[in-house]
Order: C-alpha cells, then structure tokens, then sequence
C-alpha cells in the first residue's frame, strides 16, 4: 500500500498529539533526579541549581515544541509556554559594622566635638593663676602698715599706720612682738585726733600684745592714724620677723608684718 506524502504529514500530526508531553511529570522526575544525586557531587549554589532546572524544563519543553514544529511541517513552531524561574539574588555579604547599629539599622558615624579657645586668650584656670594676689594690708576703704623706727640702740617702735576713706564708727589694732632676748614693753601710744582711744599691754608667754580700741560713741573721720609699740630690747638691735599686726573696723579686717 502506497502512503502520500498528504497522508503520512496527517498521520504524524495524530501521533504527536497522542504523545504530548506531560509538563507536571517531567518536573517531578527532574526534581526527584536532582536530590538524588545530591549526595554524589558536591552541591551547586543555589542559584546554579535554580538556573540549571530551568535551563533543563525549557530544553525538554522546548524539545517537544520543536518536535510538533517538525511534524506539522508549516514552518512555524507550535507556541510552548515557557516557565519562568525567579532566582532571588544572594546577599554579597553582611553590612559593614561600621555603617550599622547594634540591631542592624544603619547608624549615624560618631560625631566629635571641640572647642577651640581664641588665640592669646588664655584659659580660666591661667587667668586665675595670674592674677595678682589679694593684698592683705588692704580691704575697701581701709589700708594699713607696719614699720619699725629705731629709737637707740636699745630702744625702737613697731609702728602700724592705718588709712580709711570711709568714716569709722569701730577700730581696734593689735600689734604682737614676738619674745626675744631682752624685749620689755615701753608702753603704747597713738596718734588719733579728735577721738578717745583705750590701749592696753598684756604680757603673754610667747608675746607682748598692745592693744587700741576707739572708745564707744567716738567715730573716725577720713584719714591717716598711727599707732605705736614702744619696747627695749638689746644692744645691737632686734630681730622683727616674728611681729605681726591686726587692724578691725565693723565692714573690713586688715593684716600685716614689720619685715
């Protein structure tokens, strides 16, 4: 029997639609052959494994498209939809830690502060240390002296000189001589004109304290008041680094040596 070219095209087409393949099957046996050929070679990265089960889906596929292309025979191919495999893409590797906070958010780089002090300005601590130190001799409106003036060759005065702006209601000096070899008190004597002022010489064991106190109710204008120490000592003179003096008023307190 004689088979026209008509007839065996018809034929094939028929057998080829019988045979189509089954795309579900095919993806399950391709699935099933990769893990168990897992354990023999090494295992391909993710991507790779992805990349190749689509490349093999759409080369079955695209097989049985090319097969039904050749027995139709009308020059262009059946369509064959083609499956479409996402591969998310691999992290390249962790954020660095220096651009990211302890819980993974980006964090803020550490900002530096400073402050920078003016040239030639100098710093608290040097403007205090550089400033001249409190005068003890003077306070407000009171300032104060202490000298000593011979009177022989055994004789002197430890002389304190007391200055106010102020006009005074209250003043008491105190000047204390040191023991030396020799030292007896002469007495006390001040110049205060136009008030009444008290003195008083006290013997202690280690010095000889004058005293002078503006009696109660008298007030000192503005202006100079010496008071004196007067003592003998021997011949040759008196060492007066350890005297020492004290001036008081109701608002200020003033201190001072004979050196």
């Amino acid at each position: 029997m004689t088979i026209v070219e008509g007839e065996l095209r018809a034929a094939l087409r028929a057998e080829a639609a019988k045979h189509r393949p089954d795309r579900e099957a095919m993806l399950d046996r391709i699935t099933r052959t990769s893990m168990r050929t897992r354990h023999a070679a090494p295992s391909p990265s993710p991507r790779l494994r992805m990349t190749g089960a689509a490349v093999a889906v759409a080369a079955v596929l695209g097989g049985g498209g090319f097969a039904q292309w050749a027995l139709a025979g009308d020059g262009e191919p059946n369509p064959v939809p083609t499956p479409v495999v996402t591969v998310e893409p691999t992290p390249s590797g962790p954020a660095s830690p220096s651009t990211t906070g302890p819980s993974g958010t980006p964090s803020a780089a550490p900002s530096k502060s400073t402050r920078t002090r003016q040239s030639g300005q100098p710093s608290p601590s040097a403007a205090a240390s550089s400033a001249p130190p409190a005068d003890p001799a003077a306070q407000g409106a009171l300032w104060s002296d202490g000298s000593v003036v011979p009177g022989g060759d055994s004789q002197a005065s430890s002389v304190v000189t007391v200055k106010t702006t102020e006009r005074l209601t209250a003043l008491e000096v105190t000047i204390r001589l040191a023991r030396t070899d020799g030292l007896v008190s002469r007495g006390g004597s001040q110049q205060v004109p136009g008030a009444s002022v008290t003195s008083t010489v006290t013997e202690e064991p280690d010095a000889i304290v004058y005293r002078f106190v503006l009696s109660s109710g008298d007030n000192l204008e503005p202006g100079t008041y010496t008071f004196y120490a007067r003592y003998i000592h021997l011949d040759g003179g008196r060492d007066a680094g350890g005297d020492s003096y004290r001036a008081t008023t109701t608002t200020a307190t003033v201190t001072g040596d004979f050196s």
